[in-house]
């Protein structure tokens, strides 16, 4: 357990990326990797991790290349402690709003946020941010829906997930349309039905 909690702290985010399930581990490692070969593509080496979390995709970055410079940014406080405790060695964590992002214009190379957009009131705001904030590329992942409320409904059903807590729920059409009201010519997939991504150019 992190030396900063005396309890046992947990979160959605934590319990999916702890979970023990070989095929819940393989299919994270998938969707990890398939984040990692959109971010290798552009040749970039710095970047942000934009609502990191507890810092497990960050860390798996860095251990998929230990050439990148990696910082992860969070708004949780107790996320952020864990990720420097946890990941500390391999990139660097500090807390942030996505609204306000706290750096300069043109800071990373690449500007990643995973699974974060559908949490946020306002996706908009936080993608303009994304962007100010980004040098040559930014890489967003979002659920696909309706299959990810499909699976999710029933792993919470089986008592093996927690509420997402997601305000946004995109379909392919609809990512598509918010992503190009933000960026020309972005490049998208999908991963497992579930996860879809959109690698684009600032």
């Amino acid at each position: 357990m992190p030396a900063h909690f005396s309890e046992p702290y947990t979160s959605a985010n934590k319990q999916k990326y702890s979970r023990s399930s070989r095929i819940a581990q393989w299919h994270l490692r998938s969707v990890m990797e398939a984040i990692y070969q959109l971010i290798a593509q552009t040749g970039g080496a710095s970047v942000l991790d934009a609502g990191c979390g507890e810092g497990f995709v960050t860390d798996y970055l860095a251990r998929r290349d230990s050439s990148l410079r990696l910082t992860g940014v969070d708004r949780s406080r107790k996320a952020i402690a864990y990720a420097e405790d946890m990941f500390g060695e391999r990139a660097r964590f500090r807390m942030g709003n996505l609204y306000k992002l706290p750096f300069s214009d043109n800071s990373f190379d690449v500007v990643l946020c995973s699974e974060v957009l559908e949490h946020l009131d306002d996706a908009d705001l936080a993608t303009r941010e994304l962007i100010r904030v980004a040098r040559r590329h930014v890489v967003i992942t979002v659920p696909n829906e309706p299959y990810f409320t499909w699976l999710n409904d029933l792993a919470r059903a089986l008592g093996i997930s927690m509420d997402p807590g997601h305000v946004n729920f995109w379909t392919k059409s609809s990512f598509k349309a918010f992503i190009c009201s933000h960026f020309d010519n972005p490049v998208f997939s999908r991963k497992h039905i579930i996860y879809q991504l959109a690698l684009t150019t600032v």
